[in-house]
């Protein structure tokens, strides 16, 4: 009678341990994937800062002499957090960095629809994945999903293969 409660316990720390054993999967996928991302946004970026200098223009925010600054900045910390994010070092800080990002550009975007203005995004350079044309609300869906792929990183850690350990 004793032994009942005994492989109770038994049986939910192994399935305790099988959902910890998911997520950290689960984390590495999203670590990987958003990582990878964001290293292809900076590098489409970095080709063509004169069209990104131009996207940034066209959303009416920043003012003109800080425009070259945002043209740098942006793709060099998406590019530094995407390293990080696909090596497992400082992982929930990149992933936290990166939604920080696509929180702004969620406001930036808002911003353009509020206005009425018609412009390009440039998030991801000529590729403009998976949106095309103008700014548009697909632009905060996608940056919304992205932002759902980092939050497990932020919560639970990096998750397998990481670098930097991995947090449980």
């Amino acid at each position: 009678m004793s032994s009942a409660p005994a492989l109770s316990v038994i049986d939910r720390e192994l399935a305790r341990r099988a959902r910890v054993e998911r997520m950290a999967w689960l984390c590495l996928g999203a670590r990987v994937a958003l990582g990878a991302l964001f290293l292809l946004a900076a590098w489409l970026k970095l080709r063509n800062p004169q069209g990104f200098a131009e996207a940034i223009e066209g959303f009416k925010i920043v003012p003109e002499n800080l425009v070259k600054l945002l043209v740098f900045a942006i793709p060099w910390t998406e590019l530094v957090a995407g390293v990080l994010l696909i090596l497992g070092v400082w992982a929930r800080a990149s992933a936290l960095l990166i939604t920080t990002l696509l929180a702004g550009f969620i406001v930036g975007i808002a911003s353009v629809l509020v206005r009425g203005l018609s412009t390009k995004c440039a998030c991801f350079g000529e590729l403009e994945w998976p949106c095309g044309g103008e700014v548009g609300a697909c632009q905060i869906i996608r940056n919304t999903v992205l932002i759902g792929l980092a939050l497990p990183i932020i919560l639970r850690g990096p998750g397998k293969l990481a670098l930097g350990g991995q947090d449980k």
